[in-house]
Order: structure tokens, then C-alpha cells, then sequence
């Protein structure tokens, strides 16, 4: 009978019920009471995104906005890569002998990039991980799935704790509405675990279809900064190389942060109100 405890509880059957213990039903009756809602990333909207009782994320500078202006500016002083040769034959390979019409296929791309990424001379801690489960709950709502891929740093080479991690990247071949709110969702779940160990710095993350990227930072305060979609090979790892370079920003503290907050926010104002959630 302990097995039917394996069992998520929607699975149970008439007859499986009916073998419980007055015990266990009542504690089954416990566990039903106290779950709370939850949405699966994929799933995620931005209204979700934003409950005050789960992620209470700030989406000032994302959408609704009609034309979102860019709110994370890469600085100046940060190098264009030049992509290596192996990238680029790589890159154009995959697109001339695979239809990139779905996920899968968009990901041999992506993979290819973020290698390039992993390998450059600005990385010398971080590891790249993949499908990383990324649950979390506020007071009253969760978000549940796997991360695509994740960069931090891990002695142990296993994803022990989530607090070293800092940039989480999805990938999704629907471009760009539907993806958004899955990858805020995301990051937002990584910010409140490390906020959770004491880390008050920034998470980032990337949204991408292979062929597309756009970036994204969310402060400590909840507020989300994004920068306009890109398509150049260089430009995106450049995006990378900062972000790689911003993440070494986790272990510091002062003008380290004052300069990569600098690159938060709009250049000219822009008039949004927060969105709230529908009733």
C-alpha cells in the first residue's frame, strides 16, 4: 500500500482511494490542502510573473509597451569578439543542411554559440549546465521546469546549490511573445533563490531562437531591464563577453555594482504603468 504514496495524487484511482487508511486519507486530505498553485514555465504569463504572492517581478520597461524601448546598455569599453572560424563554418553548416523549423534544431545553433562562449579567454570559473530544474514558490503561488541552460560556477561539477548561478538562457522557437514570460519567469525564480543565500547582485538572461537573441537583467529590487533584439553573430557574443564579465560582479560589492547598474534603464524616460494582475 506505501506505493500508492509514489503515486501524484490526481492519479489515484477510485479503487486505489478506497484502500486508504482513514490515516492516510486524511493525511492525502493535508497534503491537497496545503499545495499551492503553481504553472509549469511554459505556461507562465506575464501577469504571473508579476503576482504579489509568487515572483512580484517589476515589468515597468517590458510590455505592454507599444515599441519597448532598449533598458540594458551594454558599455562602451567592452570589446567586439571576432567569432572563431570553426563558429562560423559551423554555424553555417547547420543552416544549410537542417530546416530549422523547431526547438531541437534551433539548439544545435544555440549550443555552438554558447561553447564559443564558455571557451573564451573572459571565462575562467563558469560551467554551462543543461535542464537544470529550477522550482520555486512565493507565499502563495509557484513556478515549476527545467532551465535550458545555466552558467555558474561549481566545484563539484553537479548543480549541489543554486546560488552560484547567475545567467540562465532559453531557447524557444516561438519568437518573441509567447517566450518572454517563460524566460522573466526563469530568472526570476534564480534571483529569489540567490537573494534566499545572501547573494544581492543581479541575475541575467537570455532569450533565443538560434538565430535571434535578446538580453535581459533583473535587479535585486524585482525590476527587469531588457536590451532590443540582435542578429549579428559578433554583437551577440559581445553581449556574452559583457555578461560574462558582469557576472564576475557577483563577488563584488560598491562601485563594481554602481557601474553595472549604470548600464540599467532607459535612456529616455519612458511612461508605463506597472502592469497588474487581471481579475
Amino acid at each position: 500500500m506505501n506505493n500508492l504514496f509514489d503515486k501524484p495524487l490526481n492519479q489515484l484511482t477510485d479503487e486505489e482511494k478506497s484502500q486508504l487508511t482513514d490515516k492516510q486519507k486524511k493525511a492525502f486530505k493535508a497534503l491537497i490542502g496545503s499545495a499551492k498553485p503553481s504553472v509549469p514555465f511554459s505556461s507562465v504569463t506575464l501577469n504571473d510573473c508579476v503576482r504579489p504572492d509568487g515572483l512580484a517581478l517589476d515589468l515597468r520597461f517590458i510590455e505592454p509597451i507599444a515599441v519597448p524601448a532598449p533598458t540594458l546598455h551594454i558599455p562602451q569599453e567592452i570589446i567586439i569578439p571576432v567569432p572563431s572560424d570553426f563558429l562560423c563554418e559551423h554555424l553555417l553548416t547547420v543552416q544549410k543542411f537542417y530546416v530549422l523549423n523547431n526547438e531541437k534544431a534551433c539548439r544545435m545553433l544555440i549550443d555552438a554559440i554558447l561553447l564559443e562562449v564558455l571557451k573564451s579567454e573572459f571565462n575562467d570559473s563558469l560551467s554551462g549546465f543543461c535542464e537544470v530544474k529550477n522550482d520555486w514558490e512565493g507565499t502563495g503561488f509557484g513556478y515549476t521546469g527545467d532551465v535550458d541552460y545555466m552558467f555558474g560556477s561549481s566545484k563539484t561539477k553537479s548543480v549541489d546549490t543554486m546560488d552560484s548561478f547567475l545567467l540562465v538562457v532559453v531557447a524557444k522557437k516561438e519568437w518573441p511573445d509567447s517566450a518572454i514570460p517563460q524566460v522573466l519567469a526563469e530568472a526570476g525564480c534564480l534571483l529569489k533563490k540567490r537573494l534566499a543565500a545572501g547573494k544581492n547582485t543581479p541575475v541575467f538572461a537570455v532569450l533565443t531562437n538560434g538565430l535571434l537573441f535578446r538580453f535581459f537583467a533583473i535587479d535585486t529590487d524585482g525590476v527587469v531591464y531588457a536590451s532590443k533584439t540582435h542578429s549579428s553573430l559578433s554583437e551577440i557574443l559581445r553581449w556574452f563577453t559583457w555578461f560574462m564579465t558582469a557576472i564576475m560582479t557577483e563577488k563584488a560589492i560598491g562601485d563594481s555594482l554602481t557601474q553595472l547598474r549604470n548600464c540599467f534603464g532607459p535612456k529616455n524616460p519612458i511612461f508605463s504603468k506597472k502592469i497588474r494582475i487581471q481579475k
